[in-house]
């Protein structure tokens, strides 16, 4: 005969168990409750060897302290609602896959899915997360959810995190939430989040999918320029499907016509990666008779290993090395804005050539632009305003000539802001004639092309989000970088009447 633990209230109830540090349901054994008792586990596991199944309504179990828990056991829990309330870096483990009726509440502390699943009712959802309270998966797992969608609006079954719109009728669609970064041919990395979405009805969707994330799951991606990423194999192969809008501070990215859904995560939209770096700005000015300061920043850095300083004084015929400044960036790399100063012991009267050597871990470098300093006055002092009229721009070719002062005076390209959304300018300075500016992809393709005179200042507007390179004849190849650009480039025929007129 089976043994059945009952425990049947008419009243709303907590139910402590403290006695052990296993509550154990063995085999033959049931549990079942009833006027939404709580049976509250304070820092103990539950082994469930038998059956409990609480419908919703019927109850829940709490899992509280500040010791780690886990849920375990030869059989599945049906649990009606589980509460975590973990306290001093505890956490609740599962070491089986369970199942939700009603709903999973965050009190405080994380559920660690540690490769087992949780698969919730039709009608159940997740309450409570945030940033510290949430569930997290570095071992693998996923929470599911079914529900039929027909032309659902802005729907969040379960409130897993995925909200979608659809005209169509999606049927019975399955939903899953997973927190492993995702990798595969076109995505090298991802946030610590992704979905996958199954419809039964697939095709033709015209669908709007908004994904969530949490600041905690970003995984070194930047935010500022994540995309949505696909999958319909399985992780193999990624596309990149951009993005409609994306919220950095309600954390949200939104796609719109989407025609199926499939595995979808989110990613930095990365066209190529190029080491070095991107958007320096480098400046100098005497701050004493005998001392230059040099600023410079940076808005990315890729496979950096730092910033040679190289100097020339006027009575000199070459640049020499001066200090090695190491970079800032964390193993090289660096996706947000870093800001560098150095202080040179230079007394010279006249004046004074600096530029930077930028070194990578490959062994490749690169050299910014020459800026000049004056020498030190009467009164011991230098021009405080002392700098080129824009600093902004980055010379990206390697040259080991030298560079004379004289034509980085005279002949300059100038581009602002850089990096940039999409929309920028640029102007040219030091040629005696019209001059043919070109636009390219960072693989090479033409994008468009500028009748340019002296001085004249060019606007360029909806560019794509990736990397470019402006070609002038005469002149270093100058790097652009657009984050979160537009969705516009000129077709051939526009670029070739631009030409002729």
């Amino acid at each position: 005969m089976k043994s059945v633990i009952t425990i049947a209230l008419l009243i709303s109830l907590v139910f402590n168990i403290n006695a052990q540090n296993v509550m154990k349901v063995s085999a033959g054994a049931t549990i079942k409750t009833s006027g939404g008792v709580t049976l509250v586990l304070s820092d103990m596991d539950l082994e469930n060897d038998g059956i409990i199944n609480q419908a919703t309504g019927e109850g829940g179990f709490r899992f509280s302290g500040t010791q780690t828990s886990v849920i375990k056991g030869a059989n599945a829990p049906y649990i009606g609602i589980l509460e975590v309330n973990k306290t001093n870096g505890a956490k609740l483990l599962l070491n089986r896959n369970i199942t939700i009726n009603s709903s999973i509440n965050f009190i405080s502390g994380q559920l660690n899915l540690n490769g087992s699943n949780i698969v919730m009712a039709t009608s159940a959802n997740i309450a409570g997360e945030s940033e510290t309270n949430r569930i997290i998966g570095p071992g693998g797992g996923f929470v599911e959810i079914r529900q039929n969608l027909n032309a659902p609006n802005g729907s969040n079954p379960g409130n897993l995190g995925a909200f979608i719109t659809s005209t169509s009728n999606l049927g019975n669609v399955t939903i899953r939430r997973g927190h492993t970064a995702q990798s595969g041919t076109g995505l090298s990395n991802s946030i610590n989040r992704y979905y996958s979405i199954v419809p039964t009805n697939n095709s033709n969707l015209n669908a709007t999918l908004r994904l969530k994330y949490f600041d905690a799951e970003l995984n070194g991606q930047d935010e500022h320029v994540l995309v949505m990423y696909q999958s319909s194999d399985n992780g193999a192969n990624w596309s990149n499907m951009s993005q409609t809008t994306r919220n950095n501070n309600a954390n949200y990215v939104e796609k719109t016509g989407i025609s199926n859904l499939a595995l979808q995560t989110l990613a930095n939209d990365v066209i190529v990666v190029v080491d070095g770096v991107t958007g320096l700005v480098f400046s100098g000015q005497r701050k004493k008779a005998a001392e230059v300061q040099l600023k410079w920043t940076s808005q990315t850095e890729t496979n950096m290993s730092g910033y040679q300083v190289q100097r020339k004084l006027d009575n000199e015929v070459d640049f020499s090395d001066n200090t090695f400044v190491n970079t800032q960036a964390p193993n090289g790399n660096s996706l947000s804005p870093l800001s560098y100063q150095q202080v040179d012991a230079n007394s010279y009267t006249g004046v004074s050539y600096y530029r930077l050597k930028i070194m990578t871990t490959n062994n490749t470098f690169t050299y910014s632009n020459v800026i000049t300093v004056p020498g030190k006055t009467k009164g011991g002092g230098g021009n405080p305003n002392n700098r080129e009229a824009d600093d902004s721009v980055i010379t990206t070719a390697v040259s080991m000539k030298m560079i004379q002062p004289t034509n980085t005076m005279t002949k300059k390209v100038t581009v602002g802001p850089n990096p940039n959304n999409g929309n920028f300018w640029f102007s040219v300075n030091g040629i005696e004639k019209e001059t043919i500016a070109t636009l390219f992809t960072i693989d090479g393709k033409q994008v468009n092309q500028f009748r340019m005179v002296n001085q004249q200042q060019q606007h360029v507007n909806g560019i794509r989000t990736g990397i470019y390179l402006l070609k002038i004849p005469g002149f270093e190849t100058q790097r652009i970088i657009v984050n979160g650009g537009g969705n516009v480039i000129a077709p051939a025929t526009q670029i070739k009447n631009n030409i002729k007129n």
